[in-house]
């Protein structure tokens, strides 16, 4: 499938969060080989660390031409509006369903293509709907940060992150499956906590703490973005709640362990033998179980499995 019409650089566009931007990382290695050039993203200000991580992107502001065409891969008004600001030659719109679509997007857009996402993987979803061939799709990858983003207090050898907060607090395990957790897997690993620093994140991990182990090291909402990426990419394992640290862990490569409450897995996990989920599904008859329907059992015997497996 062609895309571009006239060549030269592509650019994309979207407002989501920090884990949503990292799922578009194979679709700028897509575009990037389509033009010759790497691909300007524009995102979130404070996403620019990771956008330099990125192999075949460039922070899209910087960008010193205007953009042969660019695609919008989230459908807010707010995005719509900064598509707008992005000077291309082709303003072009993906959504999933007809119904994100306003009368006035057709104003910005030159080419609106509606692709349903299926049970797709959100990353695989991208990189088809813009023409990628499934059967060479590889989920997102970044560089190593470098050593100056390490956060002073980090170890210097090996240790387990959890991070226990996403945006939603629905996709939560409890504090006290948390607790039993550090205390009892990773032998003698030590335990660094992030988390984000909304009022809800900092409260939730201040309980978690409160009931670990004294020697776990608690960086929750105390990293830049900078820290935070590096901490994730020098850890043994990652075991995480959907969110940010799940897909960033395996876009280093780090082997990883998602807990899932209420949200369908396969959107938002790629599973490999380095990096697996739990799904409260599993463990649970409700239509919408919470994260605290997987056991803390279930966890700690995925844990220590995964660590023995991953050497």
């Amino acid at each position: 499938m062609k895309t571009s019409e006239t060549g030269g650089r592509m650019a994309l566009i979207s407002d989501k969060q920090l884990g949503d931007v990292t799922l578009l990382e194979p679709l700028t290695r897509l575009l990037s080989a389509r033009s010759g050039h790497p691909c300007a993203l524009h995102v979130k200000e404070a996403f620019r660390p990771l956008v330099g991580l990125m192999e075949q992107a460039v922070w899209g502001p910087d960008a010193d031409e205007r953009a042969a065409e660019s695609w919008t891969t989230s459908w807010s008004t707010r995005a719509a509006r900064t598509a707008l600001g992005v000077a291309s030659r082709r303003r072009c719109l993906l959504v999933n369903q007809s119904r994100h679509v306003r009368w006035w997007y057709r104003l910005i857009f030159r080419e609106i293509r509606i692709e349903p996402i299926g049970r797709e993987y959100w990353a695989a979803y991208f990189w088809r709907a813009l023409g990628g061939d499934p059967a060479a799709f590889v989920p997102p990858q970044l560089r190593q940060p470098p050593a100056d983003w390490r956060h002073p207090s980090l170890p210097e050898g090996p240790f387990l992150l959890a991070n226990p907060t996403a945006a939603w607090p629905s996709k939560y395990w409890t504090p006290q499956a948390w607790a039993q957790l550090i205390t009892t897997a990773g032998g003698d690993l030590p335990w660094v906590m992030t988390g984000g620093g909304t009022p809800e994140e900092r409260r939730h991990c201040a309980e978690i703490a409160a009931l670990a182990p004294a020697g776990v090291l608690d960086l929750s909402g105390g990293t830049t973005l900078p820290q935070y990426l590096h901490a994730l990419s020098r850890a043994r394992l990652v075991v995480a709640v959907d969110g940010s640290a799940s897909h960033l862990a395996q876009a280093f490569g780090v082997p990883a362990l998602t807990l899932f409450g209420p949200v369908y897995p396969p959107k938002w996990h790629w599973p490999t033998p380095r990096h697996r989920a739990l799904s409260a599904f599993d463990f649970s008859q409700e239509k919408l179980p919470p994260a605290s329907a997987v056991p803390v059992e279930a966890v700690v015997a995925a844990l220590n499995g995964l660590l023995t497996e991953t050497g």
